[in-house]
């Protein structure tokens, strides 16, 4: 996927994404890419098309829809749909989502209060009145599958879905180092500790500005005690007994995997 910066008037063949109120907007046939404009009015906060990326040889544009106009489209959650996709396509998505999130929850200086505008050549903000310039925010965030003589250890966090399991994930705190997070928001969450930290690799998560870190790890010491905050239940699991897991485009699913497959060659 090229990500390219120019003005649409400059493209040449063009698909659009729509976005109302945080969610996809499907045509009658289920399609989430567009290929015409939608000439519908935008959102206050929304100037223009947003070029997103080139992507198999043409130019995908972000539009964002009023909130409160009617449209014969459907609305569709963008996580849903992305559980439905596979590789560029995902990240396509994904991007366009995340800088839909962005330029709604900075339309104004977080400097001097005044509105700000798009930069040009840049995905970037800045204020007219004292030219504060903001960027695409980033929260860096870990996730870990940690191994241990059980199985791979999995919690329920308050929020998910009854049943729903996963692995630990925690953002990183200002001042700390990767490393230290994961250490760190394993042991508050369960109150164990870990050894033989390993990374794995990473996943933009747009809901709304995560960059995951992923990570394997292998238990070294402690019961687990949940600190009854984020996690109200975690266990061990094994291949056998495992509970509903988290959708496999996700990079906490496929670090359960992984673990899994260590401890079946173990």
């Amino acid at each position: 996927m090229l990500i390219k910066n120019r003005s649409a008037t400059q493209a040449i063949n063009k698909r659009y994404i729509y976005a109302q109120d945080g969610q996809l907007l499907l045509s009658k046939q289920g399609d989430w890419l567009h290929n015409n404009t939608s000439k519908m009015a935008y959102a206050d906060w929304f100037p223009e098309p947003l070029l997103v990326a080139e992507w198999a040889g043409e130019d995908i544009y972000l539009e964002v829809i009023a909130e409160h106009l009617e449209t014969s489209l459907t609305p569709y959650h963008g996580r849903k749909m992305m559980s439905q996709l596979t590789g560029t396509e995902t990240d396509l998505l994904g991007r366009a989502l995340q800088l839909s999130h962005w330029l709604k929850d900075h339309q104004y200086c977080g400097r001097c209060g005044h509105s700000n505008k798009l930069l040009q050549g840049e995905y970037g903000m800045v204020c007219p009145a004292c030219e504060y310039k903001q960027y695409p925010r980033l929260s860096p965030c870990i996730i870990v599958a940690v191994n241990g003589p059980n199985g791979v250890l999995l919690g329920h966090n308050k929020r998910f879905p009854v049943g729903r399991y996963s692995v630990l994930a925690g953002f990183v705190e200002a001042g700390e180092t990767v490393e230290a997070a994961v250490h760190r928001e394993v042991f508050e969450e369960v109150g164990i500790s870990i050894t033989n930290l390993r990374y794995i690799d990473s996943q933009s998560w747009s809901f709304p500005h995560s960059l995951m870190l992923g990570f394997l790890a292998d238990y070294k010491a402690g019961e687990i005690v949940v600190d009854k905050t984020e996690i109200d239940h975690a266990d061990w699991f094994r291949q056998d007994n495992l509970p509903d897991l988290p959708p496999s485009f996700s990079i906490a699913r496929q670090l359960i995997e992984l673990a899994l497959k260590k401890q079946t060659k173990a």
